[in-house]
């Protein structure tokens, strides 16, 4: 068994095709057979139901699929960390909330510092920034604390407060904190299955029953916030997202007799092979988050860790 049947195997379970793996990794289909053959008697299994009338993994298939895509990316991981002395751009993943607010004042403190060199900014939800940590594609990530990633020792978080917001023409006149019930009759815009809010939010309007009012979902915390803006609904948010469209009127803040937990994000992965230029960043970022948090208390909260 080798690294270059494993490859042939996983896209042919991605595409179902042999013909079609062999365009997409540059081999001709009776190679891209031989490989499949190659791992098969290697491992002295079937890895494919041969006498279905269409592309069928077999129970031995369905299990070394599952292994294959950790071994491409532990294989992409070890060739980013050999070539880690030849790399002169540095990666920084974010999630959106951290993109749209001291993401932007640590990108100009590190445009500041000529002794850095070059540093990427990959925005992204939490499911994407995970697999690009664990095929090392990342140098560092902000995630959210959902992201089911370990936290690293000595570092920060910045809490932000969730709320709801909505148009006045669409919210009306709210005199009194809504309850969940009151809240599911008004149109709402939620978020994809993958969002940290998304659990917290269809759990509190009981997405379960019967849905009185139109539902929107919008697949970022960037386009929820438009959707907002051009009056789709209501959504729960971190406020500091909006912070301007609220102090100007162009939202409201509408009140609810049961709160939602503050979104927490922080440091979940640095690369300490390459830890002078990691430490350097990673104090800017610590200095970005406490000035932004400071500049803005109403709605965010820096932690020291």
């Amino acid at each position: 068994m080798n690294l270059k049947q494993m490859e042939a195997f996983y896209w042919l379970t991605r595409l179902k095709s042999y013909q079609k793996v062999a365009d997409h990794i540059g081999l001709t289909q009776p190679a891209v057979s031989a490989r499949i053959s190659g791992l098969e008697e290697s491992l002295g299994v079937p890895l494919l139901d041969r006498s279905a009338s269409e592309f069928t993994l077999t129970d031995q298939g369905h299990e070394v699929a599952e292994y294959a895509e950790t071994f491409l990316n532990l294989s992409e991981a070890l060739t980013s960390r050999l070539k880690i002395k030849q790399k002169r751009r540095y990666t920084i993943g974010t999630v959106g909330m951290v993109t749209r607010t001291w993401g932007v004042t640590l990108r100009r403190k590190v445009m500041a510092d000529p002794d850095i060199g070059l540093v990427d900014f990959h925005s992204a939800a939490n499911v994407e920034l995970r697999q690009q940590v664990r095929s090392g594609a990342l140098d560092m990530a902000f995630v959210t604390g959902e992201a089911g990633l370990p936290q690293i020792p000595d570092s920060f978080s910045v809490l932000y407060k969730v709320g709801w917001v909505g148009r006045p023409d669409v919210v009306g006149q709210v005199q009194r904190p809504l309850t969940p019930d009151e809240m599911r009759g008004l149109p709402l815009i939620l978020y994809p299955h993958t969002s940290p809010l998304f659990r917290p939010v269809a759990d509190m309007v009981e997405e379960t029953r019967r849905r009185p009012n139109a539902r929107h979902t919008g697949n970022s915390l960037g386009t929820i916030c438009d959707m907002v803006r051009a009056g789709f609904g209501v959504s729960a948010i971190p406020l500091a997202a909006m912070e301007r469209e609220i102090a100007t009127g162009m939202v409201v803040e509408v009140p609810m007799t049961v709160p939602l937990a503050p979104l927490d994000t922080r440091c979940v992965y640095v690369n300490r092979a390459r830890k002078q230029q990691t430490q350097q960043i990673f104090g800017l970022a610590r200095a970005a988050a406490a000035e932004w948090a400071a500049a803005h208390p109403r709605y965010v909260t820096f932690v020291d860790t």
